[in-house]
């Protein structure tokens, strides 16, 4: 394994890829040809919540799976331009890369996407556990669940006293923690990933409880104009949502992960983090980019003051 080319103040574990996004710049009608604009950007998961982190000036550390390819040299490419670490970064000969494509309605709702990510799955345990071991001093690790359920295991398993956060991608995928929600330090979904790990039919407001039970020892359930849900331990919160003008819901909760992220890694209590993470989702959902443009240190703590509180 390459060493990292700086001490990493964390390491982000999983999806990062080229999404494609095609935007219809009228409202789109269906089963016709919409003009449009089509962008290539670093996406995913883990691409997105690293490039947030970057953003926030924090020295990150990125370990994915892709091929060889266009893709993976574009991805490279704008991953090194963010100084974000790629020596972690894995080749598969056999697979090609992970893609995400998108078509929006002109105001930026999702219109249909398609996912190919068989790539993530072909990641090997074996360099999870080396990702770990080149971190000797307890470190923030955070994972998707892009990865698959052994690797995340393996990640469970060999933590040690490094805070393990585990990000939600999809309802489909967010079953692949279900078996190490005790070994997870925070956990970030939303209301219907959540739902599939608390694996029973309840009242949506009981889903922190249920998952705390489980064993999660804090997480963040994010509402969508509902604003989100947070636990740690026996505390609980609830945040509205501030009102904002939507252009494009793409890579929001995202941002919202690496903003409380960015949060913890400077000591602020948990509760005041979720209104860094509220502060960032709304700086994503007024951009028509996954990792907004304006995100920096000092205009998130500029928006902080807009965030209602519990």
């Amino acid at each position: 394994m390459t060493p990292v080319s700086f001490t990493p103040d964390i390491l982000v574990i999983g999806g990062a890829h080229i999404d494609r996004i095609a935007r219809s710049t009228a409202r789109l009608e269906p089963e016709q040809s919409n003009p449009g604009t089509l962008t290539r950007n670093v996406g995913g998961v883990a691409g997105n919540i690293a490039r947030c982190l970057a953003k926030l000036s924090w020295n990150v550390a990125l370990s994915t799976i892709s091929g060889q390819d266009d893709d993976a040299e574009l991805l490279k490419q704008q991953l090194l331009a963010a100084n974000i670490d790629i020596s972690l970064i894995l080749t598969s000969v056999k697979q090609r890369s992970a893609t995400y494509t998108a078509i929006e309605d002109s105001n930026g709702a999702l219109v249909a996407a398609i996912a190919d990510m068989g790539i993530y799955d072909t990641y090997p345990v074996e360099e999870v556990i080396g990702c770990l071991n080149i971190f000797p001093t307890p470190s923030k690790i955070v994972a998707d669940t892009n990865l698959s359920p052994s690797v995340l295991q393996a990640l469970a398993e060999n933590k040690g006293s490094h805070k393990l956060a585990v990000s939600a991608v999809s309802g489909p995928k967010a079953n692949r923690a279900k078996d190490i929600l005790p070994d997870i330090d925070l956990l970030f979904c939303n209301e219907a990933e959540a739902a599939i790990l608390a694996d029973e039919f309840a009242e949506l407001d009981a889903l922190p409880e249920i998952l705390s039970e489980a064993g999660v020892k804090s997480g963040i359930i994010t509402k969508g104009n509902s604003g989100l849900s947070a636990w740690r331990g026996d505390e609980s919160w609830t945040l509205p949502a501030p009102p904002v003008k939507i252009k494009s819901s793409n890579g929001a909760g995202d941002t919202l992960t690496a903003c409380v992220l960015h949060a913890l890694l400077l000591k602020v209590p948990f509760e005041k983090a979720l209104t860094y993470g509220m502060a960032g989702a709304s700086l994503s959902l007024m951009s028509e980019q996954a990792v907004p443009d304006m995100l920096n240190r000092p205009v998130l703590d500029s928006c902080i003051a807009d965030i209602p509180q519990s």
